[in-house]
């Protein structure tokens, strides 16, 4: 046995006696490249895989970018605030608009199927495969709306918290997780009985934007404010850990064929990468540097990249009083983020 060969095995079982998966191991992403897009705001990203693309809401239409060829398309009707929400085995969106509606628009064809009644400021939504409807959180409400995409009509109110509402996701099988931005803790929606069956407090996490569920494990991952992320059981609440993080999150990103989580902050500009491979040994394993305001974006799990969305912040510009700083003209683009 050669010297290099000893050497691999050597750390082969030092990794195994330390608990590391070749996943943790292997987490060295960095940016690959950079597409330039239209100037605009921007708040969550979605990948749809039965179209290779993704989609990102930009205020009075929706950037999208086909991950094979790069060409960066849009949807001048696809107008929304938050959230262009690809419905599974359809062309349909459904796009939530911070004035109150809710679209449903045929992205194959960039035509409007119905604008619908949301709450106040519809912010985020998550598409539940047992009834076959969207969730639609309504942020400043404290309810959902719930929308059947394809009869194009509201079929339900969920009551939620009288707090604001923050990032919902799916657990596959009829529940909904939302987190709960002002108590920091995360709220259980029952989809098909019309109502909140528990919640649980996140302890010591303040405002929990961005949440992810790992099914395989069935873990909730979510990013707090104040510098940390919390990993919870999802049917007790129970925490199995607690990762630092920086600031600024908006969304968490997570890759379920790596088992890796992804967390960008939006104030310092890093990517941070948590690897859950070991549910006994949760751990941020990398931190990327992308850049200062990037804060949400996508995966496509076939290839392992993100997408997410940048742009320069503007130096000779004074940001309102509690606001984000004002974002320098022709400078938006999308990062790809890739091992």
């Amino acid at each position: 046995m050669n010297g290099m060969r000893l050497f691999w095995v050597a750390f082969a079982i030092l990794a195994a006696s330390l608990g590391l998966s070749r996943t943790a191991i292997a987490a060295e992403y960095k940016i690959i490249d950079r597409i330039k897009v239209p100037d605009g705001g921007f708040d969550y990203a979605t990948f749809d895989a039965r179209t290779g693309k993704v989609y990102m809401p930009r205020g009075s239409f929706a950037t999208v970018i086909d991950v094979k060829t790069r060409e960066v398309s849009q949807l001048s009707n696809g107008a929304s605030d938050h959230i262009a929400l690809p419905v599974p085995g359809t062309s349909v969106l459904v796009l939530t608009q911070r004035r109150g509606t809710i679209r449903i628009l045929d992205g194959a064809t960039d035509t409007i199927i119905a604008d619908l009644p949301g709450g106040k400021n519809p912010n985020s939504a998550a598409y539940d495969p047992v009834t076959k409807t969207v969730v639609v959180l309504n942020k400043e409400s404290g309810n959902a709306t719930v929308v059947d995409p394809i009869q194009r009509k509201v079929v339900g109110t969920i009551p939620i918290s009288d707090n604001t509402l923050e990032f919902p996701v799916s657990d596959g099988s009829g529940k909904i997780y939302d987190n709960i931005e002002t108590t920091g803790e995360i709220a259980v929606i029952d989809v098909k009985a019309g109502k909140v069956v528990k919640s649980f407090k996140l302890s010591g996490c303040e405002e929990p934007s961005g949440l992810a569920y790992a099914a395989a494990s069935k873990l909730l991952i979510s990013a707090c404010g104040n510098g940390v992320a919390k990993i919870v059981q999802a049917d007790t609440g129970k925490e199995i850990a607690s990762v630092p993080i920086g600031h600024g999150p908006d969304a968490v990103i997570y890759d379920p064929e790596r088992k890796l989580a992804f967390i960008p902050c939006g104030r310092e500009g890093i990517l941070e990468v948590i690897s859950l491979a070991d549910p006994k040994r949760i751990a941020l394993v990398q931190h990327v540097q992308t850049q200062q305001g990037s804060r949400t974006g996508a995966v496509d799990p076939a290839t392992g990249r993100l997408y997410l969305m940048a742009s320069k912040p503007d130096t000779s510009a004074t940001a309102p009083s509690g606001g984000r700083v004002p974002r320098l003209a022709g400078s938006w683009e999308v990062l790809v983020i890739g091992p």
